[in-house]
């Protein structure tokens, strides 16, 4: 044991900056016999890949398993030789991210006479024999001939269960809004530290390998209301390899557009991106490196009412950059770097979601908008020999957002809203300078003990945001009826979650796995004066799952698992309630205030402050039971078939306390908002899919999902209010209104979705790629708000019909020009949203306001249609 190596791991795990780590690896394991099926124990394993440092080693134990763990995802070859025994080497076995790679029996043939070397083909589907979690994987040969959008957050759309919605919240997953999503990047945590909506943009060509796992994994995994979307990005070899690429579209590439209530008149538009990457050997089978590079320009006419066109202008830096390092035989170091600083000079206004009727001047347009971060991250493996080993990761995120007015008079003036015409003036309505930063560490000792794969870990992650803002506007309500609001905030609010984890895949019968888990995770979230502001309680999450393969060969598998899963309570809502810096009033005036401010009357006037701790505050989580069957069909065609159930147990809301006279944080149906409804959200699903992978020329996949959504609350993100806001569900914002007619079909319901995605490559250079999805409509309801700002549901929700039926298919035509062996040059033309039907997609549901008792003209009307068809050019060159 190099004592050196592992003293300076523990120093590196102990006194660096820390964040959570997600897999970024994957495990072989197998069997070993004779021509008699009678296990040899002690045969050697040898595994060597382009993708990893040096040569990693097995021995069969007494019943001729193997198994190896934490490898570097790619294609291996395995070499199983034992004296007495021919060799036998299995080729191209593919190792995928967070997948448990199976090679079965392997036979020796006894060597009574000089046999020669046997080799064999492992490039097949393989059945994870141990893991009952679902979800998908998606290789970069895989999307990398399919038209998909640049970023990858898009490409899990392509799997069951995740779906574009069209609401503004990204990606819908296991009948979760996209604010219920979790991102990482090489088992690093990028999501948003106070929204939660998103995570760092990086386009797919920076990406080896995607998964999405929707549900149903171990304890040694944090949770998510939605899914986990984990990516890993290249690495370099022993070999130098690169790309260059570069994309094009605009909207002379474009069919029409079909404006619907939330899209901005726009005119013309130009969107283009080009990048590099690179990586090779520092030293051979030591340090590896890999770096790439991709700025992506977006430019848009965007119409001011009354003022002629503007030009909102976009420029996001996406970079990567990764070192592996092989720093003793037992020893090995990865170190990310990844990032998108973002400058937007944007044209772009809304009022709660709707742009306004007419404008008296165009300042309140142009915002200079700044976002993005830089994301750093360490990971170190040392093995203890073969069946003992620690694992660690210390990382920081750091974001930083800013928004300001950039005309002298938009950061001057107030904004004026004439609400009896819609019609507006003056300043933007919000400025902001908004920090973030994520900090975590995790430690986690595995034991491979007999037939037992034991792992526990600890973590500890640390959420803090200054989110600096301020809202200023004059509202006109009626003609002797102004108000004006004003609300500022800053100082840092934090969150601390320590949590541990223990978990043991058990393999009680050659074909019988039993996984057993807990998880406990703790939330405490710290006001800006430094003390602890709320405490959030979590139950303890068990995670039961169970695997069963009836035959030797690995070829079918029956499933089933039970688990609690819960998600952290992000920091919008404690920038509102547990922070004492910063005002907020809101003054009656009976003439226009901006003639003169005496003669008002304060409706609302407060400094703020740190709320009460809300006893016994649970934290939001839910339970979920599935079962299923997978099963090989030849040599690449894999079925599977799966039945979920999932529950809401728990949700954290910002609720109206009539007892209290005051908004604040709680569970519904608990404590001050006992007199609200329990929060429901029962999602039910029989997910279908059949798949090819690994063939030299046609691969697909093909899933149909019959599901439900059923319950009484949304989720994090509200798709009636379009709100970016999460934990703010208008449909609890009414105590009154809260329980009638508030129970029915979610607005997520898609009670059928198929999806085809596949590509075929031709001998003579042109691939072809398509993916089609044909879907039930979402459901409508019919509701007025209310006084509490809230929703009055006027029927059973869901229960006023469905936006109509789409279909939408993609095609992308990629052509091979070879004018040397090492270089590789591809033609691309995607056409997206082929003879699209543009049909609404989001619909206003508001029949009246009873406040105003005045009926909404845009009742019925569409938010949002469904995307023209359009046109992007693309080339890269791979080296």
């Amino acid at each position: 044991m190099d004592i050196r190596s592992l003293v300076s791991f523990l120093f590196l795990l102990l006194f660096s900056g820390i964040i959570l780590p997600q897999e970024i690896t994957g495990n072989l394991e197998g069997r070993v016999v004779d021509s008699l099926g009678i296990p040899i124990p002690g045969v050697n394993i040898a595994i060597q890949s382009e993708n990893l440092q040096g040569i990693k080693g097995a021995v069969t134990n007494d019943k001729g398993y193997f198994r190896v763990l934490r490898l570097p995802i790619g294609s291996y070859n395995v070499k199983v030789s034992s004296v007495g025994y021919s060799q036998v080497t299995i080729e191209n076995v593919q190792i995928g991210l967070g997948k448990t790679t199976s090679l079965s029996e392997v036979k020796l043939q006894q060597q009574t006479y000089n046999l020669p070397e046997i080799t064999i083909s492992g490039a097949k589907q393989i059945i994870d024999p141990t893991s009952t979690k679902y979800g998908g994987n998606l290789r970069s040969k895989d999307f990398e001939e399919l038209p998909v959008n640049r970023d990858y957050k898009s490409i899990v759309t392509l799997l069951p269960q995740a779906n574009t919605s069209y609401f503004g919240d990204g990606s819908n997953i296991g009948g979760a809004t996209g604010f219920e999503n979790k991102y990482f990047v090489d088992g690093i945590e990028v999501t948003d530290p106070l929204i939660g909506s998103t995570g760092t943009n990086l386009p797919y060509n920076f990406i080896k390998e995607v998964q999405l796992s929707t549900g149903s994994y171990n304890a040694d995994t944090r949770g998510s209301l939605g899914g986990l979307i984990n990516v890993v990005t290249n690495s370099g070899t022993n070999e130098f390899h690169g790309s260059v690429f570069g994309f094009y579209t605009s909207n002379k590439l474009t069919e029409n557009k079909k404006m619907g209530l939330l899209d901005v008149q726009q005119g013309d538009f130009l969107n283009y991106d080009a990048g590099v990457g690179i990586g090779g050997p520092i030293i051979r089978d030591k340090l590896w490196f890999y770096a790439a590079y991709n700025p992506t320009f977006e430019q848009r006419d965007v119409e001011v009412p009354g003022f002629g066109n503007y030009v909102d202008k976009t420029l996001i830096h996406s970079l990567a950059a990764k070192l592996n390092w092989r720093a003793s035989e037992n020893l090995n170091f990865n170190f990310t770097v990844t990032g998108d600083p973002t400058r937007r000079d944007a044209v772009d206004f809304t009022l709660f979601g709707v742009p306004p009727s007419s404008v008296e001047n165009s300042d309140m347009y142009f915002m200079n908008i700044y976002a993005g971060g830089i994301n750093l991250s360490l990971n170190g493996l040392y093995n203890f020999g073969k069946n003992f080993f620690i694992e660690g990761s210390v990382s920081r995120i750091n974001r930083h957002d800013t928004g300001e007015p950039s005309t002298e008079r938009g950061k001057s003036e107030v904004l004026f809203w004439d609400q009896t015409v819609n019609s507006v003036s003056g300043g933007p309505l919000s400025s902001w300078d908004s920090f973030r930063k994520s900090t975590f560490g995790k430690v986690v000792a595995t034991v491979l003990l007999g037939d037992h794969i034991l792992n526990a870990g600890i973590e500890y992650k640390t959420n803090n945001v200054n989110n600096i803002f301020e809202n200023h506007a004059y509202l006109k309500q009626d003609t002797n009826v102004y108000y004006e609001y004003f609300g500022n905030g800053f100082g840092e609010v934090s969150n601390r979650i320590p949590a541990i984890f223990i978990q043991d895949s058990w393999r009680i019968l050659p074909g019988l796995t039993i996984n057993l888990g807990a998880r406990w995770d703790n939330q405490t979230i710290i006001g800006s004066d430094g003390n602890v502001a709320q405490k959030i309680y979590v139950p303890i999450q068990p995670r039961v799952g169970i695997v069963f393969l009836p035959d030797n060969n690995g070829s079918q598998k029956f499933f089933a698992s039970y688990g609690r899963f819960s998600q952290e309570f992000g920091l919008f809502q404690s920038v509102n309630y547990h922070s004492k810096d910063g005002l907020e009033y809101y003054i009656y005036f009976d003439h226009d205030p901006r003639a003169y401010k005496s003669g008002g009357l304060a409706v609302f006037n407060s400094a703020k402050s740190i709320s009460p701790e809300v006893e016994d505050l649970r934290g939001q989580y839910y339970d979920e039971l599935t079962m299923g069957y997978g099963r090989l069909i030849g040599w690449n065609i894999k079925l599977s078939i799966q039945g979920l159930y999932r529950t809401l147990r728990e949700a954290i809301d910002d609720i109206w306390s009539a007892s209290e006279s005051r908004h604040a944080l709680g569970n519904p149906g608990r404590g001050i908002f006992s007199e609200y409804p329990r929060p429901q959200r029962d999602y039910t699903a029989l997910i279908c899919a059949i798949e090819r992978r690994l063939d030299e020329r046609f691969n697909f996949l093909a899933s149909y999902v019959l599901s439900s959504d059923y319950g009484n609350y949304e989720g994090l993100f509200d798709a009636f209010s379009h709100s970016s806001f999460p934990n703010n569900n208008f449909s609890f914002n009414d105590p009154l209104t809260a329980r009638e007619n508030a129970t029915g079909l979610l607005p997520n319901d898609r009670t059928h979705v198929f999806k085809f995605s596949g590509s075929y490559k031709f001998p003579f250079g042109l691939s072809t790629g398509i993916s089609f999805i044909a879907q039930s409509g979402t459901p409508l309801s019919e509701y007025a708000g209310t006084i509490f700002d809230g929703i009055k549901f006027l029927s059973k929700r869901g229960s006023s019909g469905r936006t109509p039926a789409i279909w939408d298919l993609n095609v992308r035509l990629m052509y091979e020009l070879h004018f040397q062996s090492t270089w590789q040059t591809k033609l691309i033309l995607d056409l997206f949203h082929i003879a699209s039907q543009r049909k609404p997609v989001d619909i206003d549901q508001r029949r009246y306001n009873e406040l105003a008792s005045t009926k909404n003209p845009t009742y019925g009307h569409a938010y949002r249609y469904q995307p023209s068809m359009s046109v992007r050019l693309g080339m890269e060159v791979n080296f």
